[in-house]
């Protein structure tokens, strides 16, 4: 018997009334502590992918047999740059660009160099392999190298951009 039960007992001995039955205990749902998680969406950030730009294209030298003169022409470079994002985030990104070289030229060779400003787009995934958003890289690669009418052109490059995560669903 609680105190209350054994309080009401015995006032109602003191008066002649019937003692009462005790009252059984009433189970009362408690609310959950736990609430529904939503998916943890992934974080937008900035990101970075290292390759090797690769391209190559025909430059003419204007100079006379045994003579000095000037070369010119451009070539475009692409390449596929793996891109790992933010919470495990990855994905490849074809990054492309055209690079104008000039330079001193004899005998059909020289020296040429330039600057290309290249730049992608692409998707990255999460680790369940489900689409986490989108990426826009940007980058300037600078060549100098010795060509020789043709130049073939295979230059490291470290790009960056912008990570933009999908909204949660």
């Amino acid at each position: 018997m609680t105190n209350i039960a054994a309080v009401v007992a015995l006032m109602a001995a003191q008066i002649g009334a019937p003692l009462p039955v005790e009252i059984p205990a009433v189970a009362v749902p408690v609310a959950s502590a736990k609430a529904a998680t939503a998916p943890k969406a992934l974080a937008s950030g900035y990101v970075s992918a290292t390759g090797t730009l690769s391209g190559s294209g025909y430059l003419h030298c204007s100079a006379p047999q045994n003579g000095s003169g000037w070369m010119s022409g451009s070539v475009n470079l692409t390449s596929q740059m793996t891109v790992n994002g933010p919470d495990g985030a990855r994905g490849t990104v074809p990054v492309s660009g055209y690079v104008y070289l000039t330079g001193s030229c004899q005998n059909g060779g020289g020296f040429v160099n330039g600057s290309a400003s290249v730049s992608g787009w692409g998707t990255l995934y999460a680790r369940d392999g489900k689409r986490a958003g989108t990426v826009q890289l940007n980058g300037t690669v600078f060549v100098n190298q010795y060509v020789s009418g043709f130049a073939w052109i295979n230059q490291y490059a470290n790009v960056s951009g912008y990570f933009t995560a999908d909204p949660a669903n």
